[in-house]
């Protein structure tokens, strides 16, 4: 038996009206803001945080890594130290001379005494006597040597190869005894210590015909 389509159509208007219902929403749900709601406003910027100080080793090493090359800086500046050693030097040119002076004469005086020693009765007697005679001497040296090492001074390459001659000299004068001439060392030590007093008249020399340095 065949149902009314009254009937049918009566069924079929509920699920169509939902149906449209449902598509309109999602077509038009969100598409304009709701009325009265509120607008979230534009987060403020913040300045970016300054870095943190850096140490100069810090600040060196980060130069380092960055491929920065600091020879030509350091160069300069070791040259810088060097022209003012020798500027002190020239200004006291006249100490320096006089301290390499007494320290050929004592290692000309320790060469020539202990050769005597060796050929003395008694070698140790002998030195003993010297090395009282001497006394006055050494500390004479001593003096002119604390006088041109100030302390603080940089006098750079000159004063540095006077400061290794005072050394050796003091160690020779240190060990001396009545054998000294015997032992294997000593000769050679002589013989650096000469060279040496050499190279220092050389620099002396040097630094006094230096048109770009003043002094007394």
């Amino acid at each position: 038996m065949r149902r009314p389509a009254t009937l049918a159509l009566t069924v079929l208007l509920p699920s169509a009206s939902l149906a449209w219902a449902s598509l309109t929403g999602a077509c038009f749900s969100g598409s304009e803001p709701t009325p009265g709601r509120a607008v979230a406003a534009p987060r403020p910027t913040r300045d970016p945080p300054e870095p943190p100080t850096m140490t100069p080793e810090e600040l060196a090493e980060a130069r380092r890594k960055a491929g920065f090359r600091d020879d030509d800086l350091a160069a300069e500046k070791a040259q810088a130290r060097e022209q003012g050693g020798r500027q002190y030097v020239r200004e006291h040119l006249a100490a320096y001379r006089g301290l390499v002076r007494a320290l050929r004469r004592s290692v000309d005086d320790i060469d020539r005494s202990a050769r005597r020693w060796a050929s003395s009765r008694d070698p140790q007697r002998a030195y003993r006597r010297w090395r009282e005679v001497r006394g006055r001497m050494f500390a004479d040296l001593s003096k002119r040597y604390r006088e041109v090492r100030r302390e603080g001074v940089d006098a750079g390459t000159t004063q540095t190869l006077i400061e290794r001659i005072y050394g050796a000299w003091e160690d020779v004068h240190n060990d001396l005894g009545g054998d000294a001439a015997e032992q294997e060392r000593f000769t050679a030590v002589i013989l650096e210590l000469r060279d040496d007093l050499d190279a220092a008249d050389l620099a002396l020399d040097e630094i006094e015909h230096d048109e770009d340095l003043t002094g007394k």
